[in-house]
């Protein structure tokens, strides 16, 4: 009976902790926009907002009820800079985080067609964010792009507060109790409330202490892109007979679009294509220049050397051509022929006239 009693007077001042933690949340005030230097104020406009608690040393503590606070605001960026070089702005950026009161989180650089880019990511004291920022554009040639946000966690923050005093109030009633169990049974059961109540308290102690660091420290993160303008191009091809259409295909990287192009194929044509397809009209060996300019009148140019052969290609006029060529040929060779034969005629008549008088004494011995 008395363990009956003991598991219902545990029952009974759980619930009226529970009916007691909706009551505070649902007379919580909803704290209201400040800025720095102004003294929150409740719907009314008059009243001070209740100040939230704090944790210290593992301890929570609730400061005076008079003392005003500041929303609780996570400020986050992501920049996108172009930079003259990319190596000397990331020992830059990581020397303005330590002076405005941060600190580097991680950072990369990598080429890419001998241009440099790199990231990095820091943090910096939030009351100087909006001048971490404007030294970031300072440093720049260009910003490409730019967004802010801000996480205005202030309810979250004083909610977090709310259940963790309801939570420490459980824990000391729990201890009571532990005080009071008479047998084991008791003391297993009110041990294990007590570790369930302990963990909530650590998880919210952990949620509100991310929240302050958070709020405390703003988050930048910046793309960097060397400004060198690089330019590079291939063909879809590059050996083709007469007639025949290449297709040329640019990569540029840096500087600042939009970019304009100049094309030498090599053959005294030339182009302002983008992408162009340009046609050979006679076999032979082409050279191919490429001259890039950005919206900032910065240039740069790409050379290949023979890049382009061409062979004669079939039509109706090189086949014309051949079968004349071959008719020349088989004349003169006919000519060259009769011409000989004339030359030499009197040594064949000699020839001949030896071999009859050969053929006629041996058919007189035959007979």
């Amino acid at each position: 009976m008395k363990k009956l009693l003991f598991g219902l007077l545990v029952v009974v001042l759980l619930i009226g902790v529970v009916a007691c933690g909706q009551a505070e949340q649902s007379n919580l005030v909803k704290p209201t926009t400040t800025y720095v230097g102004e003294t929150p104020r409740d719907s009314s406009g008059s009243a001070p907002v209740p100040t939230t608690a704090s944790s210290k040393g593992g301890e929570s503590y609730y400061p005076d009820q008079s003392t005003s606070t500041d929303r609780m605001i996570i400020r986050t960026a992501y920049l996108t800079l172009v930079v003259d070089d990319v190596s000397v702005s990331l020992t830059q950026i990581t020397s303005l985080a330590t002076t405005y009161g941060g600190f580097v989180v991680n950072s990369n650089i990598s080429e890419d067609q001998n241009r440099l880019y790199a990231s990095i990511s820091f943090r910096v004291d939030s009351a100087r964010f909006s001048e971490a920022l404007q030294a970031l554009r300072n440093m720049a040639v260009d910003v490409k792009a730019e967004s802010t946000s801000g996480q205005d966690v202030t309810e979250q923050y004083t909610d977090l507060t709310s259940r963790l005093r309801n939570l420490e109030a459980s824990e000391a009633q729990l201890l009571e109790l532990m005080k009071q169990a008479g047998t084991v049974d008791e003391i297993l059961e009110v041990q294990r409330e007590l570790t369930n109540t302990r963990g909530q308290i650590e998880q919210i102690k952990g949620q509100m202490q991310y929240l302050e660091q958070s709020s405390d420290l703003a988050l930048i993160n910046a793309s960097l892109e060397q400004s060198k303008l690089v330019v590079e191009f291939t063909a879809d091809a590059r050996t083709v007979k007469e007639g025949k259409s290449v297709q040329f295909i640019p990569t540029v990287s840096g500087g600042f679009s939009p970019y304009s192009y100049e094309w030498d194929f090599g053959d005294g044509e030339t182009s302002t294509e983008g992408a162009p397809a340009h046609t050979y009209r006679s076999d032979g060996t082409y050279t191919v220049t490429l001259k890039i300019k950005d919206d900032k009148a910065n240039t740069a140019d790409a050379t290949r050397n023979d890049y382009i052969t061409v062979l004669p290609g079939w039509n109706a006029g090189s086949i014309a051509s051949g079968a004349w060529n071959a008719l020349v040929g088989f004349f003169r060779f006919l000519a060259s022929f009769f011409i000989g034969l004339a030359i030499f005629s009197p040594l064949w008549i000699i020839i001949l006239v030896i071999l009859y008088f050969a053929w006629w004494r041996r058919r007189k011995k035959a007979k």
